[in-house]
């Protein structure tokens, strides 16, 4: 999973409402108007966490352009600690408009890093008047900001745990549970929106040969090329999972039938594409499809809807 993901998910609240406390004790230890969390991204910067003093001007939410002569931006070019004790004594900021515009003099700043040592931003304090903070001072900065590097190392562990615990360790598709319980949240979404909503059931035709004959690591790459083949059609909202043994489902919205059908006959092609580039035999699949009629149709029933429909399509 991408890192810039990992805070679009609600495991990480319990860790800002961590960081909400950590800012607001760093601005009250220095007595400083301001204290921040800048997430660094890939057109500028985000004031993700402020301190919630009245003379802090910089609201959570803010953005900065990536061109905006800004104390984090030199933080986060040359990765290192930045302390500003004076700045409209250095002409270097003259541009800057947290000095120029908003009148803050006193800036100090570290670095934060994602668990593979890229940058994700700064964590900062800023002042309206001079400062002469003590070394001791600045350390404790570093560890503050050493505390939030464990968090992030936190919830990308918890994201992969997650990511492990709903997905079928050999295909890399979705788990039968985690596609009974997307699903359920995806045809809840697709009724709110109008939207028509298939399942797709899959079997893989004459499975039980290729596992007898070529044995069952033969076997095993034949269902890896399936799911592939499944993941590289589906778009980024359809959910694919393995139901069990040679069988998976696809959960598509898609305007009508003819675009399910193309959907099944994009995947039989990649399939074989996928199965003749690794020189595996070959092996088709029946595939079947019902549509989701109500918002209080359960997962089992949709699932067998479209089950019976594929054996109705199996070669006699």
């Amino acid at each position: 999973m991408p890192y810039s993901d990992l805070f679009k998910r609600d495991t990480t609240q319990e860790a800002l409402v961590k960081w909400q406390k950590t800012v607001d004790l760093l601005a009250k230890i220095l007595s400083a108007p301001a204290a921040f969390v800048v997430q660094k991204k890939q057109d500028g910067f985000t004031v993700m966490i402020s301190s919630t003093q009245a003379q802090n001007p910089y609201p959570a939410g803010g953005f900065i352009p990536q061109e905006t002569n800004i104390f984090c931006k030199h933080v986060l070019a040359n990765n290192r600690n930045l302390y500003e004790q004076h700045a409209s004594c250095n002409a270097k900021w003259d541009d800057n408009p947290e000095v120029a515009e908003d009148g803050f003099e006193s800036y100090l700043g570290v670095p934060i890093h994602w668990p593979n040592g890229k940058s994700f931003g700064t964590l900062c304090v800023m002042d309206f008047k001079p400062t002469d903070y003590a070394p001791s001072m600045i350390e404790c900065v570093e560890h503050l900001r050493d505390m939030l590097e464990d968090d992030l190392v936190m919830i990308e562990r918890y994201s992969k745990i997650k990511a492990i615990a709903m997905q079928d360790p050999l295909t890399e598709v979705l788990n039968r549970r985690a596609t009974e319980l997307l699903g359920e949240h995806k045809r809840d979404i697709a009724f709110k929106l109008g939207a028509s909503l298939y399942c797709i059931f899959l079997d893989l035709d004459g499975f039980k040969p290729i596992n007898d004959s070529y044995g069952h690591e033969v076997g095993d790459q034949v269902l890896q090329c399936l799911g592939k083949a499944l993941k590289e059609i589906s778009g980024e909202d359809d959910i694919i999972g393995r139901y069990g043994g040679d069988e998976f489902i696809a959960m598509v919205q898609r305007v009508n039938e003819d675009d399910v059908q193309d959907f099944i006959y994009q995947s039989e092609a990649a399939f074989y594409q996928s199965l003749k580039a690794q020189l595996l035999p070959k092996c088709g699949f029946s595939a079947g499809f019902a549509k989701c009629d109500s918002k209080f149709e359960s997962m089992a029933s949709l699932f067998s809807r479209a089950d019976k429909h594929m054996y109705q399509q199996k070669p006699r």
